[in-house]
């Protein structure tokens, strides 16, 4: 893959506009907001249109096939560099034969059906997802739901990792209380996943302004132990840290706190959790807990406002796709809505060959 050094400080991973797709007036609102937050991230004109024409196409898909249950979220993302991601998800009957609709021609409704493949085409990177016919009865959602993200420059990272982040605040505030920081480093990547007690203002101030903790790449219990310290006099965190090595094909993670790490490989789902207690108040001794990461393993950790009651089964073959699709669809049908949500999810870049 290359050299490969950057790390950013709070990562920007923001909600700019939630709408539901009753019909097709809704898109008037969303391409306004997608008109002007693509101008003022500096995307070229040609890109601003391509971009409004996959929304055209999500959203026109959500009015003929998800009767009134979908709706269009616009993200803004800086990791890992800018982009725009547009997201789309209906609790509809699901679309089947998904490769037979990716290719032009195929249609339900009778219209020319390149929808879907021209998503493909004119999106940077995109996903699509829906359960297989028949799991619907037993499955929390049912539908459909895509992802396109667009570039700014254009130049789609060729980075170790894929990665994919969901972090939204309670009520849509502007301060949200859960944090992750990531440092990439040749091969290697860390993260420090946080969630200040409580949300608002105050427990976004607890989070924020401790991405320096990387710089050093500290033994992880180190790393939250100074933490700890950090947090004293305050109102205090749950946190964990995280490291994987994409080359030695292991990891390694720490943590304090209700929040969760799940491991996903061959199959099966590792859940780790950690001991009791509040960062920069009580809490027993740091362990740390040596990881194997194999190639397509995907690691995902998170705030306790995403539920745990999932398995693998509920969502077949999500989890061998684009972890920015893994973790806006847990955070749209996986999430609590009483508190701040924050999803990471990653895996080692997939070369030719590793998909079926």
């Amino acid at each position: 893959m290359g050299s490969e050094s950057h790390w950013s400080g709070r990562s920007v991973v923001k909600l700019q506009l939630e709408k539901t797709t009753v019909d097709e007036s809704a898109q008037v609102l969303v391409r306004s907001k997608l008109r002007a937050v693509s101008r003022r991230m500096g995307y070229s004109e040609v890109l601003r249109e391509r971009m409004e024409l996959v929304c055209n196409e999500m959203m026109s898909n959500q009015v003929k096939y998800a009767i009134g249950s979908g709706w269009v979220q616009l993200w803004e993302t800086n990791e890992p560099k800018p982009a725009l991601d547009l997201f789309a998800i209906d609790r509809g009957p699901g679309v089947f034969n998904l490769p037979a609709a990716m290719v032009d021609g195929y249609s339900t409704s009778g219209s020319l059906g390149k929808g879907l493949g021209a998503i493909r085409r004119l999106a940077h990177e995109s996903e699509f997802y829906t359960l297989p016919k028949g799991l619907e009865p037993e499955s929390p959602w049912h539908g459909f739901a895509i992802w396109a993200r667009f570039y700014v420059d254009e130049r789609v990272p060729q980075s170790t990792y894929e990665l994919g982040m969901y972090l939204r605040a309670y009520q849509d505030s502007t301060h949200n209380g859960d944090g992750i920081f990531v440092r990439h480093t040749n091969g290697r990547v860390q993260w420090l996943h946080m969630d200040g007690l409580g949300h608002g203002l105050e427990a976004a101030q607890v989070v924020d302004g401790n991405a320096d903790l990387l710089e050093e790449e500290l033994p992880l219990e180190v790393l939250i132990e100074r933490l700890s310290r950090r947090l004293e006099g305050g109102r205090g965190a749950v946190g964990m840290a995280v490291s994987l090595d994409a080359h030695e094909q292991s990891g390694a993670i720490c943590g304090v706190g209700d929040m969760a790490a799940f491991l996903i490989s061959n199959g099966q789902k590792r859940v780790i959790s950690f001991s009791p207690g509040i960062l920069g108040h009580a809490h027993r001794s740091l362990d740390k807990t040596a990881l194997a990461f194999p190639r397509q393993a995907l690691m995902i950790t998170a705030s306790d406002g995403m539920r745990r009651n999932w398995s693998l089964q509920t969502f077949p073959s999500l989890w061998r796709l684009h972890p920015q699709l893994i973790a806006l669809l847990m955070g749209a049908v996986a999430s609590r809505v009483n508190d701040d949500q924050s999803i990471l999810a990653i895996r080692v870049r997939s070369q030719e060959g590793d998909r079926p």
